[in-house]
C-alpha cells in the first residue's frame, strides 16, 4: 500500500504544478522526480512505475488541459452565428474534420482560398481597414471575379445608439471595394450589425474564430480559428448570411 500512496503522492505532485502553476512547472516537477527516482532507487519495476507514475500524469493532464482550452476557444469561435449554423459546425468538428489557424496566417491563407476559389467567397468580419482590403487583397478579389467567382463581403459594427462607426481607414477600405465593384460584377458588400467572424469557400469549407478577417493584420491580441471542411456546415452559414449581405448593399 505504501507503494501505491507514493504514487498517488508522485501524481499528485505533477498534476499540482500543472494546475496551480504552469506547464512548464508541472514538467519541472517530473523532471526532478525522474532524477531523484534514478537517484534513489535500483528496482528496475518500481522505477518504471514512477517514471510512468510522474510523466504519463503529465501527459494526461496536459492533454485534458489542451482539449478544454481548445472548447473554450471553439465556443467563442461560435458567437454571433445561428444556432442551426452552430449545431452543424460542432458535428464536423466532433466528427474531427477540422484544423487550427493561428495568428499571422490568417491573411495569407484567405488570399490563397481566395486565389483557389472556384464558385464564391464570403468573408464576414466586425470590422474593416485599409490595413487588410491593401493592394494585393483587391487585386486577388480582381483576379476571382474575372474567373467567374461571386464574392460577399459583410461587417458592420453598431455602438450603442444604433450607428455604424466608420473610422478613417475603414473608409480607404470601402472605396477600394467600391472601385472593384464598378470594374467587375459579381462582388456584394453589406454594412450590418455583424458578428460573426468567418470565412466560407465554395461553400464546403468555412473557417471561423475570433480573427477579424477584414481589419487585422497587427495581431496583438492572440488569434485562433478554425479550419472545418464540411459542405453541410459551410453551406448552413453561407445560406444563412448571404441574405444578410445582400439585403444591406453598401454600393
Amino acid at each position: 500500500m505504501e507503494v501505491i500512496y507514493w504514487q498517488l503522492f508522485v501524481a499528485g505532485t505533477t498534476a499540482a504544478a500543472y494546475f496551480f502553476g504552469s506547464r512548464m512547472l508541472s514538467a519541472a516537477v517530473a523532471g526532478l522526480w525522474t532524477l531523484w527516482t534514478l537517484a534513489m532507487l535500483s528496482y528496475s519495476p518500481l522505477v518504471i512505475l514512477q517514471l510512468v507514475s510522474a510523466w504519463g500524469t503529465f501527459r494526461a493532464v496536459d492533454v485534458f488541459t489542451k482539449q478544454s482550452r481548445e472548447l473554450t476557444a471553439f465556443k467563442e469561435a461560435l458567437v454571433g452565428f445561428r444556432e442551426e449554423d452552430k449545431q452543424a459546425l460542432v458535428e464536423a468538428k466532433d466528427e474531427g474534420r477540422f484544423s487550427l489557424l493561428s495568428d499571422s496566417s490568417h491573411y495569407d491563407y484567405m488570399l490563397r482560398q481566395i486565389e483557389r476559389a472556384n464558385s464564391s467567397v464570403m468573408i464576414l468580419s466586425g470590422w474593416i481597414s485599409d490595413k487588410v482590403i491593401d493592394v494585393r487583397f483587391i487585386e486577388t478579389l480582381s483576379n476571382a471575379l474575372k474567373r467567374g467567382v461571386k464574392i460577399y463581403i459583410g461587417f458592420g459594427y453598431e455602438n450603442s445608439n444604433g450607428v455604424h462607426e466608420v473610422s478613417r481607414p475603414a473608409k480607404r477600405a470601402l472605396t477600394s471595394l467600391k472601385k472593384l465593384s464598378e470594374n467587375h460584377s459579381g462582388i456584394s458588400v453589406g454594412i450590418f450589425n455583424n458578428h460573426q467572424k468567418a470565412l466560407v469557400i465554395d461553400k464546403r469549407r468555412v473557417v471561423c474564430g475570433s480573427h477579424n478577417w477584414l481589419s487585422n493584420r497587427t495581431f496583438k491580441n492572440r488569434e485562433q480559428s478554425f479550419i472545418i471542411d464540411d459542405s453541410k456546415a459551410a453551406e448552413a452559414v453561407f445560406l444563412h448570411s448571404v441574405p444578410m449581405i445582400e439585403s444591406n448593399i453598401a454600393f
